[in-house]
């Protein structure tokens, strides 16, 4: 595998980044789940991930590569979830207008499964991966590997643990390679999406 540059992502390309990251979880399970509409599906993909890439962008930083063929959101340590006012000014407050009254409460329901998630399993300061997202041209390359490698060498310096959670085995795979570990694994009773709940000890 070619070492690939791994930069910080200017926010003149964030609208790029944006679409990527659209496009990366446009068939994520939990979305899927969520709306059945592809075209529907796909605004909310973009309106949810280009909201968490703008907070991450203010509060943490976003690693991609020169060409943005991949994507990863990182909230540093002492940054909690998600605010009523960061929703606001994330723009996530137009994403129930592309997932509709079902829709959106299958997604508050998993978000509060997640938040509650993240408080038990790593309640001190940590980094957390908040998106890892791959241009679907580019998937299976190893683009998401060399992603999260800088910051994950960063916290075993500073030794400070990490943390994500996820809706895909397939990416369990990836992250166990990477020295998380499964914490908890399960579904809100009655809906059949797993979450994935990872935890990685500095190294």
């Amino acid at each position: 595998l070619d070492k690939m540059q791994v930069v910080r992502l200017d926010p003149k390309n964030a609208d790029a980044a944006r679409m990527v990251l659209g496009r990366a979880f446009h068939h994520y399970p939990l979305l899927e789940y969520a709306v059945s509409d592809s075209a529907r599906r796909f605004r909310a993909s973009l309106t949810l991930y280009g909201s968490l890439l703008r907070d991450a962008l203010r509060l943490g930083h976003v690693d991609t590569t020169p060409e943005v063929a991949g994507v990863a959101c990182w909230l540093p340590p002492g940054i909690g979830p998600m605010t009523f006012l960061r929703q606001i000014r994330s723009g996530m407050a137009s994403l129930p207008f592309h997932l509709g009254i079902a829709g959106t409460r299958k997604l508050v329901l998993y978000d509060d499964w997640s938040v509650r998630l993240h408080h038990q399993y790593a309640p001190e300061p940590h980094w957390y991966l908040l998106a890892l997202g791959v241009d679907t041209h580019r998937q299976g390359q190893g683009v998401g590997s060399q992603l999260i490698a800088p910051q994950l060498q960063q916290a075993d310096r500073d030794g400070i643990a990490c943390y994500l959670d996820t809706h895909l085995e397939r990416n369990v795979r990836l992250y166990q390679k990477h020295g998380f570990a499964v914490m908890w694994t399960g579904s809100p009773a009655g809906h059949p999406v797993p979450i994935w709940s990872m935890r990685r000890e500095p190294q």
